[in-house]
């Protein structure tokens, strides 16, 4: 036995003919016994963090007279009523749960589960609601866990748990840290459109990562399919910056796992950590992993860690694609010149990966240039047709962009081009300026776009 009011706790679990009877006496209890501070009601309550537990959606149950009595019959036979501890109030910890265990709809304040045992199904499911800590440590699910639209406003551990059936968290709320490290997830696990956020999280506390899956064993699928990893940068100050917004550092993932259209807050870490062939990270949000906020040494190691593990998996894609992440994080460590011609690779070329925009700026170079040429000729002369002189300017844009080729040298193709626009030149802006400017630039564009072609379509 757990403690002296485990039994009244689950006593008032089991009562009531129906589902909606057993949530009215629960939350009915809490709404009558909690004390008036830490229903947010009368003097506020001094330091922090603060407990404050909320009503139902529909207010606190107002129990009839009958049903206080049938309370305090449970009350009489199991100890007495639960004293109030902001800390392990509802205490089921070692206890052996043998049948199926419904807290669907339950408010669960200071819940302890560690080292319980679930036989049968377990659901926290239909908006059930922890608060202050809630602890399921070394815990063993047998059955399936349904934790559908649960809400953590508090930090809440599952570490050193054992899951042996169907794990469902879909719609799932943490708002103050959890913790998954060490835990075993023997079947199929689904996170899908879960939260985790920083709305009651300090990284002073005792969760140190915003989500810690560190050296977790995933047997079957995973789906964190539309996932928030943490969105709230005022949750920290700089001295209490957390460098994991979410750790997967050790943890095995043993078959399919989807990150599709998850969004994180912080740059993921991966280290040693053993990942399925079938990972589909496609249409992920990565804008607030690029944020300055992140420490860069660490934002650097984790980005070049998940480049190594895509390149082993064979993935060019997603192995560019850290790759350049990780170069926009060395922009913030490289010196000036380093960090100018970093900018240039990623704007001109997506540092090799943008195949339209390397085209672009290619044929942006002759094409302007030649319009350049156009408007400095047709000033200079009306006696000869406008478009000729376009496509004359075009032309000679586009040879200047590849000299290598001597498009206008004598004889070659666009050498008349060449001559029609020596002699309509004003300004010689064409042997100066623009054909020097488009000498130097024109291999280096050409060159970004064999390279961008090349990783884009090679096979290995």
């Amino acid at each position: 036995m757990a403690n002296e009011h485990t039994e009244f706790w689950l006593a008032l679990l089991n009562q009531g003919q129906d589902m909606d009877q057993r949530i009215r006496l629960w939350n009915g209890y809490l709404g009558w016994k909690l004390p008036p501070r830490i229903k947010g009601e009368g003097e506020p309550q001094r330091g922090w963090p603060k407990l404050i537990v909320a009503p139902p959606d529909d207010g606190w149950p107002e129990l009839t007279g009958e049903e206080q009595e049938i309370i305090q019959t449970l009350a009489e036979e199991h100890g007495g009523y639960p004293e109030f501890k902001q800390h392990w109030y509802m205490d089921f910890s070692g206890h052996t749960f043998s049948d199926m265990a419904d807290f669907s709809g339950l408010i669960l304040v200071g819940s302890n589960f560690d080292k319980a045992r679930f036989e049968d199904d377990v659901r926290f499911s239909d908006k059930t609601r922890f608060y202050s800590q809630s602890w399921f440590q070394e815990a063993i699910f047998k059955g399936n866990l349904s934790c559908e639209n649960a809400r953590f406003d508090a930090p809440v551990s599952f570490s050193g748990s054992c899951f042996k059936g169907m794990t469902m968290f879909l719609g799932a709320e943490f708002g103050g840290g959890a913790s998954f490290t060490d835990v075993v997830f023997e079947r199929d696990v689904r996170f899908d459109d879960s939260k985790f956020e920083e709305r009651y999280f300090s990284a002073s506390l005792t969760v140190p990562h915003l989500v810690d899956f560190s050296r977790a064993k995933f047997m079957g699928r995973v789906s964190f399919c539309k996932v928030l990893f943490g969105n709230d940068d005022r949750a920290y100050s700089r001295r209490l910056w957390p460098e994991r917004r979410v750790d997967f550092t050790d943890a095995e993932f043993r078959a399919s796992t989807s990150f599709r259209r998850a969004a994180f807050g912080g740059v993921p870490a991966f280290f040693n950590t053993t990942l399925h062939e079938d990972t589909d990270f496609s249409s992920v949000d990565w804008k607030k992993a690029e944020t300055d906020n992140i420490p860069v040494d660490y934002a650097i190691r984790a980005w070049e860690r998940l480049e190594l593990i895509m390149s082993k998996l064979e993935k060019p894609l997603d192995r560019h694609l850290f790759f350049r992440f990780k170069m926009r994080a060395k922009r913030r460590t490289d010196g000036p010149l380093l960090r100018i011609l970093n900018w240039l690779f990623d704007k001109i070329a997506d540092y090799g990966w943008g195949v339209g925009r390397t085209f672009a700026w290619w044929f942006g170079l002759w094409a302007v240039s030649g319009l350049v040429l156009f408007a400095n000729t047709s000033c200079a002369t009306t006696t000869v047709e406008w478009w000729r002189l376009l496509l004359a300017a075009l032309g000679t844009g586009f040879a200047n962009a590849h000299a290598f080729l001597r498009l206008t040298a004598e004889g070659g193709y666009l050498a008349p081009c060449q001559k029609l626009l020596e002699g309509n030149d004003k300004w010689e802006l064409l042997t100066v300026a623009i054909g020097t400017a488009e000498a130097v630039l024109g291999p280096i564009f050409i060159f970004l776009v064999l390279l961008t072609l090349r990783n884009r379509f090679r096979l290995a």
